[in-house]
């Protein structure tokens, strides 16, 4: 492979608190215009709707007396969304619209794309399903209309083990000829909202053994001359990993230039990065209180179509590594104990641990010259200086992070690493996460290690 010009600098996703959302993303130290990536933690408001079967709540609305009355009960909308489901399974374009209020046209129009979008995705289950409504009323008068939370729970063929959930905020009404849908918005926390099939007119879909990609028209063309590239990256991780069973089995990626599409996608908002790894809640509402069970990654391909293609291979590389052992990370709250600095430094070590130091550039300078300008700070980096809203600050703690990975795979080996950071994840909310992981995996002290890492640094740069 050719020698990197560019280093990947990455976060990931690491915290999730009450179904909120921490997302993080790749940039290129070259491509940066803006801050650096920085822990993006979106705290979902207080929501109105009572989730089904709620304590308290009515698990079932009282059953209009007949459609003419106006009222709209609970097993009127489970059966709207079951035949709502029913359409997409049964490839019924016609009645997957027809759930749609003819006099919405462009309700209508993107209702139609996304059936077309979604049956591009090579799914193994794909269900709309309920899973609350506004106000928990009994009854909705003659010409009011219910606000509905509906679950798009799917599972990408390859990608994810379990169903996950993406949802919607439905405003249904009652028409003459029963129940509509006369619009569609995000939902409270956004949850997974809005996915590519929900976004992109045209959407491209090209498919290997461990790869779904995803791409708008600005990037169909770099998805297909592509995908056998990033399906060798997929296999290059993968083929790495030594900590067990339980990894992602591929990955699902979006990719385009469309630098507004980018950032709207999955709701992820990164306005510094260049891609980015974003978990997904489990369908069956759970995944909130530890590991998400899978990932979507996003790309935005502005810089990579005309680079070097070992700078393309370090991004995906290094963002398949987050989305291939974030079903083991413990996303229940935060650490009270530094350890970004593992979940980084291992993604950029993975994505580049072909390369001698002597071979890598960053900022296009040379370890030497980088270190010179950027002095080693006096212990390990900092959740703060990884995640930086300042770029010089954080570049050098991503830099100083992947060291600190590679000093780790030189004094005990690649096996260890996998170990250790296997041990941050399942116990990144404990307060000692780190501490016990230098003891348990490495028979060694944080303080020992950093001096070590620290001496390290001076004879291998």
């Amino acid at each position: 492979m050719a020698r990197p010009t560019v280093v990947a600098w990455a976060s990931c996703a690491v915290l999730t608190l009450a179904g909120s959302l921490t997302v993080g993303g790749v940039a290129a130290a070259k491509a940066r215009q803006a801050s650096p990536p920085a822990a993006v933690q979106q705290q979902a408001p207080a929501m109105k709707s009572q989730p089904a079967h709620a304590p308290g709540e009515q698990t079932a609305l009282p059953e209009a007396k007949s459609p003419a009355d106006g009222s709209i009960t609970r097993a009127d909308l489970d059966a709207f969304v079951a035949a709502h489901s029913s359409a997409l399974k049964g490839k019924n374009r016609s009645a997957f619209i027809g759930a749609v209020d003819p006099a919405k046209a462009d309700l209508v129009k993107k209702q139609g794309q996304l059936y077309d979008n979604l049956q591009k995705i090579p799914f193994t289950s794909a269900t709309y399903l309920v899973s609350a409504v506004d106000g928990g009323e009994s009854t909705f008068a003659q010409g009011a209309q219910a606000t509905v939370t509906v679950s798009f729970d799917h599972q990408i063929s390859g990608v994810d083990t379990t169903p996950v959930a993406e949802q919607y905020r439905w405003t249904v009404v009652r028409g003459p000829n029963g129940l509509q849908v006369a619009g569609v918005d995000a939902p409270s926390g956004r949850r997974g909202y809005p996915a590519p099939w929900d976004s992109v007119a045209n959407l491209t879909v090209v498919t290997r053994k461990h790869v779904v990609l995803m791409a708008d028209d600005t990037s169909s063309s770099f998805a297909k001359s592509h995908a056998d590239a990033l399906e060798s990256d997929a296999q290059y991780d993968f083929a790495h990993w030594t900590g067990g069973s339980g990894t992602a089995p591929g990955f699902a990626v979006f990719l385009t230039s469309n630098r507004d599409l980018y950032q709207d996608i999955y709701d992820q908002g990164r306005d510094e990065s260049v891609g980015v790894t974003v978990p997904m809640p489990a369908a069956d509402g759970q995944s909130t209180n530890g590991a998400y069970p899978s990932s979507r990654i996003a790309v935005d391909t502005t810089h990579y179509k005309n680079a070097d293609p070992a700078d393309a291979d370090i991004v995906f590389k290094h963002e398949m590594t987050h989305a291939m052992i974030d079903p083991f990370e413990d996303l229940s709250g935060r650490s009270q104990q530094d350890h970004l600095w593992v979940v980084e430094g291992f993604a950029e070590w993975e994505s580049q641990r072909m390369y001698a130091p002597t071979e890598l550039l960053y900022d296009g300078n040379t370890l030497h010259t980088f270190v010179s300008k950027h002095p080693a700070p006096k212990g390990l980096p900092t959740d703060d200086q990884v995640y930086s809203s300042d770029s010089d600050k954080s570049s050098v703690g991503y830099f100083y992070s992947h060291m600190a990975i590679r000093y780790m795979a030189s004094k005990w080996s690649p096996e260890k690493v996998d170990q250790f950071v296997l041990y941050i994840y399942r116990h990144a909310t404990s307060s000692t996460c780190v501490d016990d992981a230098m003891k348990n995996v490495l028979s060694t002290t944080t303080d020992q290690f950093a001096q070590g890492y620290s001496a390290w640094l001076r004879s291998a740069i």
